[in-house]
């Protein structure tokens, strides 16, 4: 190793010889000149020794794994071996774009308190063509510029589902050093997720606005068996946000008593969800849909008089026919039929406004749809503020729409 080198891309590999190829040469195809590449060989027993050797090239490092030590211990030992001031680690099925180092470095070296940078990511398929997909689609919009530590953590809890993609991630290594690297604390499918929200509680993060990485889609990754429709990921996930949780009350924030409520109210709601989809892979563990669609029926009835006109957001698993003694309309709603979920706050906010002005008088929203109350954090919040929650539990939040 070079301890003078400024930057160390590490790929740890394991069998993908292919397409480390494809990553490796965009590695070396970066305008940087002081860099090294170090191939963490995770016991492949296909040819990826071969492949890596015949570039050639003195930046290279190859370094294998006489056994297989997992993808945990496998992207540790790169922070260990790592003797450069800045880190990436690259996904063998990645590809760097060409201006990926040098926005890197100049975000790091122009902002000393940033533990990493992150740039966009670009999606593609398995044969590197490119996937015609907005970035909302798998994250939130990222920021940019600078933002500090807590305030990604408190967006996180918040409900912004803000994904940095690894690939696409310039690590300050004294950070990395300074929260002990990566750790498995609640999912082997979440190293970076945990990873970001500990060192955000220690250092800012630098966001570039410009697509720096090509992140690759596949069967084969281990993101799409975790999140896929019998995964557990979203079930991790709401175990990282109560960390997150904690980490915000450990902080000089929560000496505001409101802040504290807030974190309260996150709180119960995360555990909610966590439980919910607890339940969805153990189901016997809650009620059944048809017992908890009972009792709802029967709570409506108790707030809402007969004959109101309401505002169902149920994601159309109910149906506003099933609240027959009311006036239910779907929201989003055209000559009342559902119309899907809103793009965004402004909308939801704006089609909300219109349907009380048009005399809807209470706002329902099932279970079905409690993601809605993280995804539409603006909506949220404009409830909360602007009317009375009549009813909040495990099955409905029901609001008086009445100023």
């Amino acid at each position: 190793m070079k301890p003078e080198t400024k930057v160390t891309i590490a790929i740890p590999t394991y069998n993908r010889s292919e397409l480390l190829k494809v990553s490796l040469e965009s590695v070396l195809a970066q305008d940087y000149p002081d860099y090294q590449v170090l191939v963490l060989d995770n016991a492949s027993d296909d040819d990826t020794e071969a492949v890596v050797r015949s570039f050639a090239d003195s930046r290279i490092i190859y370094v294998r794994n006489e056994v297989n030590i997992g993808i945990f211990g496998n992207w540790q030992r790169s922070v260990e071996l790592n003797t450069s001031p800045y880190l990436s680690i690259l996904s063998d099925d990645d590809v760097l774009l060409p201006n990926f180092i040098r926005e890197s470095v100049l975000a790091l070296d122009n902002h000393p308190h940033a533990g990493l940078s992150a740039g966009l990511p670009e999606f593609i398929n398995i044969n590197g063509g490119t996937l015609h997909v907005t970035g909302t689609e798998f994250s939130d919009r990222l920021p940019e510029g600078l933002i500090s530590g807590l305030d990604f953590i408190h967006q996180i809890v918040d409900g912004r589902k803000w994904i940095l993609r690894t690939s696409a991630v310039m690590f300050r290594a004294y950070a990395l050093r300074a929260v002990g690297g990566f750790d498995i604390t609640h999912s082997k499918y979440l190293l970076d997720l945990n990873l970001y929200l500990r060192m955000a509680v220690q250092f800012d993060f630098f966001f570039i606005a410009k697509e720096m990485a090509q992140v690759r889609f596949h069967v084969e990754q281990d993101s799409q068996v975790s999140f896929g429709s019998a995964g557990t990921g979203s079930l991790a996930v709401m175990a990282e946000r109560n960390d997150a949780i904690a980490y915000l009350l450990q902080s000089p924030r929560a000496e505001d008593a409101s802040y504290r409520q807030w974190l309260a109210e996150r709180l119960l709601y995360i555990n909610m969800r966590r439980s919910e989809l607890t339940s969805e892979l153990i189901p016997e563990l809650n009620l059944s849909w048809s017992e908890r669609l009972q009792i709802a029926m029967q709570e409506i009835a108790s707030v809402i008089p007969a004959g109101k006109r309401l505002i169902l957001v149920d994601e159309n698993q109910w149906g506003c026919k099933i609240l027959s003694q009311f006036d239910a309309l779907p929201f989003l709603e055209h000559d009342g039929q559902y119309w899907g979920a809103p793009l965004d706050d402004e909308i939801a906010i704006r089609e909300l406004e219109r349907m009380r002005q048009a005399g809807a008088s209470f706002m329902v929203i099932a279970w079905p749809a409690f993601w809605w109350l993280d995804y539409y954090s603006g909506l949220r919040n404009y409830l909360s503020l602007n009317f009375r929650c009549i009813l909040h539990n495990s099955r409905l939040v029901v609001f008086d729409l009445w100023l």
